[in-house]
């Protein structure tokens, strides 16, 4: 990726993050990235395509994480190293973390889901669906299985990265793991 498109990205999401989707408008990115609104267009063809590559960039990083847990040997232990890979993802890039999961999107981008969000989505899912099968987890569609473990997750991280658990993060971590746990016990046949 160039130099400027990596600027242009980095401006729109920082506009997102802070006004949501309505604050990045071709001119508002250009003007902090310090070009004219016209050279953003050989990057990108609309303000939809720029949003839209904002979010994909930020479920690809995440998905870089979330794939590490692959190295687990078990089911088991590659459906925990999910849960620590989304913990390490959300305190190591919180505003990327903050980009995807706790930025309201255009009501357009909320009728069809991002094919990196649906990739991310479905890694759990098979994390879910393996431990199933061997056992670790009681019989349940995985799908339901996994939104459920996601919102558990999410809710916690949320909570720490608005302040409102009002820990430091080794706390923090300490308490994620222990939720985490009991979660995973309380799915368990």
């Amino acid at each position: 990726m160039s130099e400027a498109r990596t600027r242009i990205l980095d401006a729109a999401r920082a506009l997102f993050l802070s006004g949501g989707a309505g604050a990045v408008t071709m001119r508002s990115v250009a003007e902090r990235v310090g070009v004219t609104a016209t050279a953003l267009y050989r990057h990108f063809e609309n303000k939809d395509e720029l949003l839209g590559e904002v979010i994909n960039a930020g479920f690809r990083g995440f998905g870089g994480y979330l794939y590490r847990a692959l190295q687990g040997a078990t089911p088991q232990e590659r459906l925990q190293r999910s849960g620590q890979a989304y913990l390490d993802f959300a305190l190591e890039q919180p505003e990327m973390y903050r980009t995807i999961f706790m930025s309201t999107r255009p009501a357009e981008a909320c009728t069809a889901r991002e094919p990196s969000m649906d990739a991310t989505f479905r890694f759990l899912v098979d994390r879910v669906r393996e431990c199933i099968q061997q056992g670790a987890l009681r019989q349940d569609e995985p799908e339901d299985v996994a939104l459920f473990i996601w919102a558990h997750v999410h809710g916690l991280v949320s909570l720490y990265l608005t302040g409102a658990s009002g820990q430091t993060e080794q706390e923090f971590r300490e308490t994620y793991r222990r939720s985490v746990e009991r979660l995973f016990s309380g799915l368990s046949p």
